[in-house]
């Protein structure tokens, strides 16, 4: 699992360094981006965001004009639940799902002011290994969807000529659970609700 992480980053890296030689309208501009992300699963039956798990991408925009730019790139990233053991409440079980996707990020974004960037997208999800490691759901892959989508809402802070802190928002359009798992483990349907904070660093740009 380790030689794929550092063989994705690689990919990544190579992706990015690529888009300089691009020639299309507008500016084109390429980043990386890491982000710690804090999640929950709405309908797994508890509350708070006690799961935590990161997103690793690269992304490529395009200047459309009056502040206005779409993007696009490919990440990696982990989500899930978790419920400790509370001994307070022993009969409520713990549990730890973890899932692990392919993003496919597709964003509107509008630059607000020289600091200031907002954007409006969606997530299309790959699921890429599905796992639960302190309860007793033995098969989340085989009852996990393979895809999914998730509706995203980012802020970015510019702080240099490359370096932006970046917030977003991210809440499941479709359950992570099939019909059939769904009714068992997740009776009021899954999904994923998280919040992602790291920082966004610009590579290069390119004008027409």
């Amino acid at each position: 699992m380790m030689l794929l992480r550092i063989s994705f980053l690689i990919g990544l890296i190579g992706f990015c360094l690529q888009s300089k030689a691009q020639d299309s309208k507008g500016a084109f501009s390429s980043a990386m981006h890491a982000a710690v992300n804090v999640c929950q699963i709405d309908g797994d039956g508890t509350s708070g965001f006690n799961k935590f798990g990161y997103t690793l991408g690269s992304v490529i925009a395009q200047n459309l004009g009056k502040g206005w730019q779409y993007e696009t790139g490919i990440a990696f990233s982990e989500r899930g639940s978790r419920y400790p053991f509370n001994p307070d409440l022993p009969g409520k079980p713990s549990f730890h799902y973890r899932y692990q996707t392919i993003d496919l990020p597709l964003f509107l974004n509008k630059t607000i002011d020289s600091r200031w960037l907002a954007g409006v997208g969606i997530r299309t999800t790959y699921l890429l290994r599905a796992r639960e490691t302190e309860g007793i759901h033995l098969h989340v892959e085989e009852d996990s969807r393979k895809t999914g989508v998730l509706m995203c809402f980012k802020l970015h802070y510019k702080t240099g000529e490359s370096l932006s802190y970046r917030l977003e928002y991210q809440y499941g359009l479709v359950s992570v659970a099939t019909a059939s798992a769904g009714s068992l483990f997740f009776p009021t349907g899954a999904y994923h609700n998280c919040i992602s904070a790291g920082i966004h660093y610009t590579l290069s740009s390119k004008s027409k």
